[in-house]
Formats: structure tokens, sequence, C-alpha cells
């Protein structure tokens, strides 16, 4: 579980957010869009403990890992000792089978990998040691679709399993299969939608994302209408 209470950041003179308050409980995914530079990837940095906010209180229950944008990983090793390295330092041996059936990929280097396929070794390494909360950070950021169903698949998963998401992105195509909340973070307001603003009794995948999307170019609409 992961709660904020009226959360505030600036970076200098410019405030991201102000008073920004969630919950996300146990098999929960929410997801925070809005414009470039609204504080997305900084309010994950605060919630994982890099930043520090300005006011306002964080509590998180359980484990904790960020799966960042880059993926963070050593070119010149295999998949096997990247996995052997973050292992060690969660103090977690690696499973015998992994996500994205990278099982394939343990012996080769990573500088040999793909885009899409090192970005699946950053989830398996963050994923060491099976975190209560994961955060996700534009995760299909430049990435093809196969991967994209392949993290949603993994992601429901992980919500059945009872772990708390917390993820980022602009296209709604990525996220509409698992949300619960979309935050859309800007300077001037928050807004929040449930799931069920867009959905009926089975979810229209599409319909849905063409929901959400005409909120979200609505809320830039406005935001950028503020800072003129």
């Amino acid at each position: 579980m992961i709660i904020t209470q009226d959360l505030a950041f600036s970076y200098g003179r410019e405030t991201l957010f102000r008073d920004l308050s969630f919950r996300a409980g146990a098999g929960e995914c929410v997801v925070f869009s809005g414009p470039n530079g609204s504080g997305k990837s900084t309010l994950l940095s605060l919630i994982s403990g890099v930043l520090k906010p300005a006011a306002g209180k964080i509590r998180t229950e359980g484990s904790l890992a960020l799966v960042p944008q880059g993926t963070a990983l050593f070119e010149d090793l295999s998949v096997e000792d990247n996995l052997l390295f973050f292992a060690g330092l969660n103090g977690t041996a690696v499973p015998r089978e992994l996500p994205f059936s990278l099982d394939r990929y343990r012996k080769k280097k990573l500088s040999a990998l793909s885009g899409g396929s090192k970005k699946r070794v950053s989830i398996a390494c963050a994923l060491l040691g099976d975190p209560q909360n994961i955060l996700f950070d534009e995760p299909c950021a430049g990435l093809d679709v196969k991967y994209q169903e392949e993290l949603s698949e993994l992601i429901l998963t992980l919500k059945a399993a009872g772990r708390t998401i917390l993820y980022t992105g602009h296209d709604p195509l990525e996220y509409v299969r698992f949300f619960d909340r979309i935050l859309f973070l800007g300077q001037q307001k928050t807004v929040v939608y449930e799931a069920g603003h867009f959905t009926g009794p089975a979810r229209d995948i599409y319909e849905t994302a063409r929901n959400v999307a005409a909120v979200y170019r609505s809320f830039c609409e406005q935001e950028e209408g503020v800072n003129k």
C-alpha cells in the first residue's frame, strides 16, 4: 500500500504540485499522466525516497521497487550476471523462471539485446525479492506493441497477486487494461478518474482508451491555457 497526504514539491521557484493526496491499495494500479514536466517521474522519485518532498507525508507498507525510464544495467555483463548483482543487493536469489521468457537470454551480454529486451531485464531485476509495491516510470516509451502487451499481462498478474502498482505514461493504450485510477497531474490542479468512469460491466479497451485520451487532451489544453 502507498499513501501520500498533502504532498508538495518545487524545483526552485517552480512548483510542480501541492496538496497532492492519493491512496493505492493492494492489488490496485494508479496511473500518473499529464503534460511533459508535470512531475510524473518526480513523484515516483519522491515515493521511492530518491527525493524529499517540500511538505506532506508519504506512507508505504511493504518493500518497494522502482523500474526507471532507462535500464540502469551493466551493458558488459550477461543477463545472468546483472540478475545476480541486483539479487545480491536485495539479499535474495535469482528465480529459476524469469518473466517475459527471459531464460533464453541468461548467458547473453546485455549489449547484444534489443531495447525491448533490455527493458524486460530491467523489470526482472526490479521484481527480485518479490516487492509488494512496484513503480513503473514510463516503461513503454519507444517500445513496440508486443512488449506493451507482455507488460500488460505481467501487471495484471502482479495485481492478482496483491501487488500495488504505480505507473507513469502518456498513451492510454499502454495502461487501459490494468488501471484502477488515473491522476492527471498539472500545475494548477490534479484530476482523478476512476476506471468506472470509462467502463461498464465489461471493459471495452479501445472505447475506454479513446475516452481517456479525450480527457487527457482536454486537461492538457486547460493547463496550456492557464500557463499562457
